[in-house]
């Protein structure tokens, strides 16, 4: 541990105790001799920490003064601290690309220059861990910004909404939840022109309002039932139950899988059945086409057709077409 991680713990070691803390204490948690510890101390009262030892108690402790209770300057972490949230700023720069620069800027600029002093180079951040998104939509700063804020200020917005086949229409809404799912950003919220529960891909809105409006309350129980009862993004209250059937090469893989909250599984030999309820099986029958074919829909018939008339529909495509490999 440096001894910015050292100032760091003795000043919470300070505040959390009730009573004056002795050296023999702090240099026991923070695993390192008194006189270090009794530097550190000098060091904290050269900032002006209003540090002084109690003879009664015989120990360390923060007294108060007229300005109220020192703090540290600038952002005093722990160098892990400052890692884990320095990757976290990263993580979140490759889920949505430009679109928190400008608001967690300075709050990088200052964590990247306490990392330097500390001996570690905040590029190493870009260089050794990396996500890669695929299939991930462009997303308008303006847009997550204003829809986190009528979210968060509990606002009704006016959208202007393009759909998956390209029709337009202009929805009121009231937001309930933004959702970060497969690589692209999507808002839960109350349709006030459906007068249900949809969702709704932030890559889709053209256009965002936001009005004085409070929003539309939604219930946890209804919010769960549309939200949870189903499979994948396409929510609704479930009518089905699919019973797949996965082949040895892949089942123990399928066994070790959340696919969702009430899934079932059960083997039988060495194949694997998963049982799940849905309602809209797009999402659905996107995920056992990439397992084919090592996936057999037992149940329900509608659900195996869909499945087939996708993969013929693909076949056709490619037939008579030479395929060099």
């Amino acid at each position: 541990m440096d001894k910015f991680d050292r100032i760091q713990q003795i000043d919470r070691l300070l505040r959390n105790h009730k009573y004056p803390v002795s050296l023999a204490t702090m240099a026991e948690d923070l695993e390192c001799v008194e006189k270090t510890i009794k530097r550190n101390i000098e060091t904290m009262q050269r900032y002006g920490a209003p540090i002084q030892y109690n003879q009664e108690y015989k120990g360390w402790e923060y007294i108060d003064d007229e300005h109220g209770r020192f703090e540290l300057p600038g952002i005093w972490l722990t160098a892990g601290e400052l890692q884990s949230l320095s990757l976290l700023i990263n993580l979140l720069d490759d889920f949505a690309p430009g679109e928190l620069n400008k608001e967690l800027g300075p709050i990088d600029s200052e964590i990247n220059k306490l990392l330097t002093a500390r001996g570690i180079k905040p590029s190493a951040f870009r260089h050794l861990i990396k996500i890669l998104p695929i299939n991930n939509k462009p997303l308008p700063n303006h847009c997550f910004q204003q829809v986190s804020e009528g979210l968060l200020k509990s606002k009704q917005l006016i959208i202007h909404y393009e759909s998956y086949n390209h029709i337009k229409t202009e929805r009121r809404i009231s937001p309930q939840s933004l959702i970060y799912y497969r690589e692209n950003w999507y808002l839960d919220a109350w349709c006030h022109l459906r007068n249900n529960l949809r969702t709704f891909s932030l890559a889709r809105i053209n256009q965002i309002e936001i009005l004085q409006k409070t929003l539309k309350n939604i219930s946890e129980e209804q919010k769960e039932q549309y939200f949870a009862d189903s499979y994948g993004l396409f929510s609704g209250k479930a009518k089905h139950t699919a019973v797949l059937r996965f082949s040895p090469a892949v089942a123990r893989e399928i066994a070790q899988q959340q696919w969702h909250p009430k899934q079932k599984g059960e083997w039988d030999g060495m194949d694997y059945i998963l049982t799940l309820p849905y309602a809209d099986d797009r999402e659905l029958v996107q995920d056992i086409l990439r397992h084919s074919p090592n996936v057999f829909v037992e149940k329900p018939a509608v659900l195996r057709k869909r499945v087939q008339n996708k993969l013929q529909s693909a076949l056709g495509v490619h037939t008579g077409k030479e395929i060099k490999l």
